[in-house]
């Protein structure tokens, strides 16, 4: 697809975001389908699995932690998350620091919807293996759904640092992370967090409308507009600091994109609460867009 030329004229103030006013034919590069990869696939620390805790414990002890253990997992595997909680409890009561169990028990509390006890378990082991991805993008799904705005967003942040510190080259690697989980019977809507907008795709935040089998329904964007930056920058110095971010939709068709809608143009990045209150707002009552693009298999 050829981009066109964006004019940016004077700003109007909708739901107190500066929205830009254009033409008919904006600037418009199509993200793509899927951002990858993704933090899930960065391999855990060897450590954090292990099911006893790094200590001199006896070795006929370990091996009934680890029989206990893959019991556990069994169980997990069969469908029946309360009998395998039960059995990492228990390994719990004796070795508190088991950092499988304490993995697997605070996933499975999460999904129960038992957040506390999740934020308890993921908590300990987070203290236990301070590097670990996937026990980070679990508390700050587990916060967020507690309201625990401070906490979330301090740990957002050193999840940006560890990403950009290289420790980890497979999460370096990564795009994204999930910031959110929210269950709206009978969908469910998973809310990703780009580590870098200014890195291709450009995407800041991306809702997905999940049915309840789990088929992708929806997806909306909220995309950092490089070339509209550039532009107004160019049009007056009062700009030179300001961004420029644009929301799309992908419009789906058996799961596949055929189409791009750009919905409205803001000057200034919202918080995340702001972010979440337009994207449902969004999702009930979708705007008329400012443009549309469809997407073919050769774009």
């Amino acid at each position: 697809m050829k981009a066109k030329t964006l004019l940016i004229l004077p700003a109007l103030f909708v739901g107190g975001w500066a929205v830009a006013q254009t033409n008919d034919n904006p600037v418009y590069v199509p993200p793509p389908a899927a951002p990858k990869p993704h933090v899930s696939e960065v391999p855990q620390p060897e450590q954090a699995a292990s099911p006893t805790p790094d200590s001199n414990v006896d070795p006929a002890k370990i091996a009934d932690f680890q029989k206990r253990f893959a019991d556990g997992n069994t169980l997990e595997a069969a469908g029946k998350p309360a009998e395998a909680l039960a059995i990492y409890d228990g390994i719990l009561a004796e070795e508190p620091n088991a950092k499988g169990s304490l993995l697997h028990a605070g996933k499975i509390s999460f999904a129960l919807g038992d957040l506390t006890k999740a934020d308890e378990y993921l908590e300990k082991l987070h203290a236990l293996v301070p590097d670990f991805p996937e026990a980070i993008e679990l508390l700050i799904q587990i916060n967020q759904a507690l309201k625990k705005d401070v906490k979330t967003e301090r740990l957002v942040r050193s999840f940006c640092e560890l990403h950009d510190s290289g420790k980890i080259p497979q999460l370096t690697q990564s795009l994204c992370f999930v910031r959110e989980r929210i269950h709206a019977d009978p969908q469910d809507i998973v809310i990703s967090q780009f580590f870098d907008y200014h890195q291709s795709p450009n995407t800041v935040w991306m809702a997905e409308v999940l049915d309840a089998s789990g088929v992708l329904k929806r997806r909306l964007l909220l995309n950092y507009d490089d070339n509209a930056t550039r532009a107004l920058r160019g049009q007056d110095a009062k700009y030179a600091t300001t961004e420029v971010f644009t929301w799309y939709e992908h419009i789906l068709k058996d799961q596949k994109v055929t189409e791009i809608d750009a919905y409205l143009q803001i000057f200034a990045l919202p918080d995340y609460q702001k972010f979440r209150s337009a994207m449902f707002v969004i999702l009930a009552n979708p705007p008329k867009p400012i443009y549309s693009a469809p997407v073919t298999a050769t774009q």
